[in-house]
C-alpha cells in the first residue's frame, strides 16, 4: 500500500499563503453611478455590474470554505496518523 506523507509546516505554510490571498481579494461593489439616460444600455451595464460583484462575492466564500474544510480534513489526517503511531508503538 502507498504511503502519503504529509508534512504539516509545508501543508500549513501553503494554507496561509492561500488565506493571504483570499483576505485582500476585494468583492465590493464601488457603486459607479451613471448620469442618466433613456438608453437602456446603463441599466444593463449596472445589472451585469452586480451580478459580477454577486458572483466574485460568492467566488470568494467558496474559496473560504474549501480552504477551512480542506484544513479540517489536514488536521483530522494528522490527529489519525498521531493515533496509529502510538498504537503501534
Amino acid at each position: 500500500m502507498s504511503e502519503i506523507k504529509v508534512v504539516k509546516s509545508e501543508v500549513e505554510a501553503v494554507f496561509k499563503e492561500l488565506k493571504s490571498k483570499i483576505d485582500p481579494l476585494d468583492s465590493s461593489n464601488p457603486q459607479i453611478c451613471f448620469s442618466e439616460s433613456k438608453l437602456d444600455l446603463t441599466e444593463q451595464i449596472s445589472n451585469i455590474e452586480q451580478n459580477y460583484y454577486q458572483v466574485i462575492e460568492q467566488y470568494k466564500s467558496l474559496l473560504i470554505k474549501v480552504e477551512q474544510d480542506a484544513w479540517t480534513s489536514i488536521e483530522a489526517l494528522f490527529t489519525a496518523d498521531l493515533d496509529l503511531a502510538r498504537r503501534s508503538r
